[in-house]
């Protein structure tokens, strides 16, 4: 059975064109003058998928969008906007929208939108369709929760804008992925993903590593060095921390955003580059706006496009989907042998705030397989809920130490007291800080080469 398209457009030369051609593409196509017409349509036919003007005589497009959403959630809609309201329309895809294309645009240019929306359909996967059990996955990303398949349709929608996105949630969430993602969906994807984290760094040394510096610049810069800006040239940058940028920096940084063009540290000639920006942050940008640490119009020319990630404890459906799959992406740690995971086992996972989000429960998991094969059975190894570490809130009460006892040789085994008394406080820090490794190594007055050393030192991973 051909898919069905209900095409609304103000314009009835355009109305009638995609109307045929797309009917000669196979579709079976109906047409409405406006959003009035549409919804009557739309109430009498099994419509697939809705193309819609933006700006039409009474009800509008957005109007239209709802109500489809409302009635059939399960239809999506394109929007045909022309430039100057393409805000609007990013808008209506985070209301639900699976697209938008801009006028002037070719049948062809649709055509190759609604070849990706039912090719997604049709595979069940990479491009975020539903599986089975109610999964999604978008890019690296998985998740059952109805506001992560929401925040994949928008991811979706905005990847092939080419406009500057800002990246909102709590540490551990997965901002890093959701860039990967969208990096994935855009027209730049053949293009490099530069990386870069601005927490923590000197602002001399943060410039230079974002915009690169000239021999001689300064001591130690023996060569000329391209910045990560130069490095992402045709590709996209994620700036992370990026509320971590000095106020020296911001205008600088703001300027590259704008102008697409910047100076090496030492440099007088303007290097120019084509990079989409994706910035990411756990802070709320506008209240250090308020607070005179961020400059407003860096905030806004950053927050052009505002994709949030809700912290795990706000999706519950999500911790068991997450923790078969890094049960899975971590199962070589137990050779050859498959593992499962117990109901009493995800159950303890519900049970958990999870403070370090996404990121705290692939570190559980990820030691949980490590008791695993202590245990004496055959066949496939179940992760139970002894397997655990205690998920409990970690304080410094001196109840948490361990107990002091006499070695053999009837003296206290003070080395191994301190280590246990270390790995404590360091594993404390981590949690209290969501796994943030620069913000542990400051909590605990140590750098966080330090830090990291000890992490490795004690298995705890991440180090």
């Amino acid at each position: 059975m051909p898919q069905r398209i209900l095409v609304v457009d103000d314009e009835p030369l355009k109305r009638i064109t995609l109307q045929i051609e797309l009917s000669e593409r196979g579709y079976e196509v109906y047409e409405a003058a406006d959003a009035q017409a549409a919804r009557r349509v739309f109430d009498a036919r099994p419509i697939d998928v809705v193309v819609t003007d933006v700006r039409m005589p009474g009800l509008s497009g957005l109007d239209l969008l709802t109500y489809v959403k409302q009635i059939r959630p399960e239809v999506d809609v394109i929007l045909m906007t022309a430039y100057a309201t393409i805000d609007t329309a990013v808008l209506a895809i985070k209301r639900g929208a699976y697209d938008y294309i801009t006028k002037p645009f070719t049948t062809q240019d649709l055509l190759v939108k609604l070849d990706r929306l039912f090719a997604s359909r049709a595979r069940g996967d990479p491009d975020g369709a539903a599986a089975r059990d109610g999964t999604e996955t978008c890019g690296r990303l998985v998740a059952r929760s109805v506001s992560m398949k929401r925040l994949f349709e928008q991811v979706r929608g905005v990847a092939p804008t080419d406009r500057t996105i800002l990246l909102c949630g709590e540490s551990g969430t997965g901002k890093e992925l959701l860039a990967e993602a969208i990096h994935m969906h855009s027209v730049r994807a053949a293009k490099p993903l530069v990386r870069f984290s601005c927490a923590a760094l000197q602002p001399s040394v943060l410039e230079s590593e974002l915009f690169g510096h000239e021999k001689g610049a300064f001591t130690g810069a023996i060569r000329q060095k391209a910045g990560r800006f130069e490095l992402a040239h045709g590709g996209t940058m994620l700036l992370d921390e990026v509320d971590d940028i000095p106020t020296e920096l911001q205008v600088k940084l703001l300027r590259a955003v704008e102008q697409q063009e910047f100076e090496r540290v030492g440099g007088e000639e303007a290097v120019r580059v084509d990079v989409r920006l994706i910035c990411a942050t756990k802070c709320d940008l506008l209240k250090l706006v308020k607070e005179g640490r961020f400059r407003e119009d860096l905030y806004y020319r950053l927050n052009v496009i505002s994709l949030a990630i809700p912290p795990l404890r706000e999706r519950p459906d999500d911790i068991p989907v997450l923790a078969r799959h890094f049960v899975q992406k971590h199962a070589a740690l137990v050779g050859d042998r498959p593992v499962e995971i117990s109901p009493h086992a995800i159950d303890e996972l519900l049970r958990h705030p999870w403070p370090g989000n996404v990121r705290e429960l692939e570190h559980v998991i990820e030691r949980a397989l490590a008791f695993c094969p202590a245990a004496d059975t055959e066949g496939p190894l179940e992760i139970r809920p002894e397997h655990i570490l205690p998920l409990g809130p970690v304080t410094a009460d001196v109840t948490t130490l361990p107990a002091l006892e006499l070695t053999e040789n009837g003296r206290l085994g003070l080395t191994d007291t301190v280590a246990d008394i270390e790995r404590r406080m360091i594993l404390l820090a981590l949690r209290q800080c969501g796994n943030n490794q620069a913000r542990a190594a400051q909590r605990l007055g140590i750098p966080r080469t330090t830090l990291r050393d000890k992490m490795a030192r004690y298995n705890i991973p991440g180090g």
